[in-house]
């Protein structure tokens, strides 16, 4: 173990946290499925000799909620620090990743902000003190799409894309009609099928389009996921939202203040619109009051209604950390995540947050502030 792990290791002990020993290959099943698109094109994967889906660790969070549950506690803190593999843009795609997931703790707010206030103590161990916080609440989010009348299942289309601007722009277009996400190119007989909401045929004719493709079983998706994006496509078609709902969803994603001032600005926005945001913003008022509480010295705070993370387990604080303007890509982030432990097989409802440091990113500011620069670590 590296003397930078072992220092991180002795900052999770002191915050009581439990070091679960995490395996470098992980069933892939339950990542997919809790994780979403992000991460299913960016992971390593591997089967065992049986035919099971492994990939390499992409992350820690899924982990250390199956090692959770497996224990069969209530409630535990678990730090970790170690290797993740996912590709990324411009970067190696073996990294150091470090972090805290807080599960089962009852008093969500107070979880909140230490989660929050966590990060940022990790991030002045590795030697960053000037930072920029922005924060985010998907729960914030969903109450607005919801008084916008949309349906469940775009409701649920537009929190998957939470965060993401490119593809929320573009589910806004077909909302709008502006983009019809037409299946112009499908073949006739999947077309009638899915038109007639005949999912069993249109599972059927999929299966025989891939068995004369010849491909093998373990190649991608399923016939029946194949089969349900479809039918939810068609559903997603059939609705249309208004001009002036359209405006006030993109009055709302331009928010962007600091955090002292974004409750009054959410107040003021609800009553514009006229509508309720109830519950998910007297929280998020009590989150606010309570982390401008820290007077945390030297780290501004911003709220920006359209930022999220882009893993799908997140449901309702998220937060992103930054060194500065200089700072390309996030030091840190992390949030809320109550529904991954039910999507993960928990008979009962769990809340939980966490965060994860991208130490890779962090480590050239150590070197810097040790005398050695990352040109003279590269020479080295």
């Amino acid at each position: 173990m590296t003397a930078l792990a072992q220092r991180i290791e002795s900052f999770l002990r002191h915050r009581k946290c439990a070091l679960p020993e995490i395996g470098l290959l992980q069933p892939a099943e339950p990542i997919l499925n809790a994780a979403g698109e992000d991460i299913r094109r960016r992971i390593f994967m591997t089967a065992d000799q049986r035919g099971r889906d492994l990939c390499l660790r992409p992350e820690f969070t899924i982990p250390v909620c199956l090692n959770h549950l497996e224990s069969g506690k209530a409630r535990k803190r678990y730090g970790y620090v170690g290797k993740v593999f996912r590709q990324r843009a411009n970067e190696p795609a073996e990294f150091l990743q470090a972090g805290i997931e807080d599960i089962g703790a009852e008093k969500k707010g107070a979880a909140d902000v230490r989660c929050l206030a966590d990060a940022i103590d990790m991030l002045r161990l590795l030697g960053r003190n000037r930072l920029s916080v922005v924060v985010g609440d998907q729960a914030i989010f969903e109450a607005v799409l919801k008084s916008l009348g949309l349906p469940k299942a775009w409701r649920e289309r537009l929190g998957r894309n939470f965060g993401d601007p490119a593809r929320l722009a573009a589910d806004l277009d077909r909302l709008s009609g502006k983009s019809n996400g037409s299946m112009d190119h499908l073949a006739p007989e999947l077309r009638q099928a899915i038109e007639a909401g005949d999912r069993e045929a249109v599972e059927s004719a999929i299966a025989s389009d891939m068995k004369k493709a010849a491909l093998p079983p373990q190649s991608g998706r399923t016939a029946a996921e194949i089969a349900e994006r479809l039918m939810e496509k068609a559903a997603l078609a059939a609705v249309r939202l208004a001009p002036e709902k359209r405006e006030v969803l993109e009055a709302f994603l331009d928010l962007d203040i600091p955090l002292k001032d974004a409750n009054q600005r959410l107040w003021s926005f609800a009553r514009r619109a006229n509508i309720p945001l109830g519950k998910p913003l007297e929280t998020f008022h009590k989150r606010a009051v309570a982390l401008e509480r820290l007077e945390l010295e030297n780290v501004s705070l911003r709220y920006r209604a359209g930022f999220g993370r882009t893993l799908d387990y997140y449901t309702g604080f998220v937060f992103e950390v930054r060194g500065g303007p200089a700072d390309a890509k996030p030091l840190a982030g992390g949030g809320r995540y109550d529904r991954l432990m039910t999507v993960l097989g928990s008979r009962h409802k769990m809340p939980a947050t966490g965060f994860a440091v991208y130490v890779d990113r962090v480590k050239p500011k150590l070197k810097e502030q040790a005398g050695e620069t990352p040109a003279q670590e590269e020479a080295r």
